[in-house]
């Protein structure tokens, strides 16, 4: 008789552990479905953020802080190789929810020092989400590529 409920508690345990992964696969097949990117892409919403992509590192910057909805907010993007800043040609940054708010595309603008900025006025959710998701694209030696980052807005004052 106990010989059985060890089993049954194995078994038991054994369900729970495929019904977590199988929860999870489908949570991150629903993210990729809805363009949002996976948990492990960097928040800017407190600080800023470097994106390694291996030959260039790019400083992601935002401000003011707190990201305030309906406001002008100012991203800047930082791209380094080897030490030095490089310019990112064509580059272009979006702005996404999981949910459809409109078309988000700003080009970048040259600034001093290596950095090159886009302003945004983004909406609040009315579902009341608060998550934005950010893409980078632009050329790099001749090659497309893409960075992508996340982000809170805040609700402006007088709203919750």
């Amino acid at each position: 008789m106990r010989r059985l409920r060890v089993g049954e508690t194995v078994v038991g345990l054994a369900v729970v552990v495929a019904i977590a992964a199988a929860s999870l696969a489908v949570r991150q097949r629903q993210a990729a479905r809805d363009g949002s990117p996976a948990a492990d892409v960097p928040d800017i919403s407190r600080t800023d953020a470097t994106l390694d992509l291996g030959d260039v590192r790019i400083v992601v910057s935002a401000g003011p802080r707190p990201l305030l909805a309906f406001a002008r907010n100012r991203f800047r993007f930082r791209a380094e190789a080897g030490g030095a800043p490089v310019a990112l040609a064509e580059a272009v940054v979006s702005f996404t929810m999981a949910m459809p708010m409109g078309d988000h595309r700003h080009a970048l603008v040259p600034a001093s020092d290596g950095w090159q900025d886009a302003e945004a006025v983004l909406p609040l959710c009315p579902s009341g989400k608060r998550r934005w998701f950010g893409q980078l694209d632009f050329t790099l030696a001749g090659r497309a590529r893409s960075a992508r980052f996340a982000f809170d807005l805040a609700a402006p004052a007088g709203r919750p």
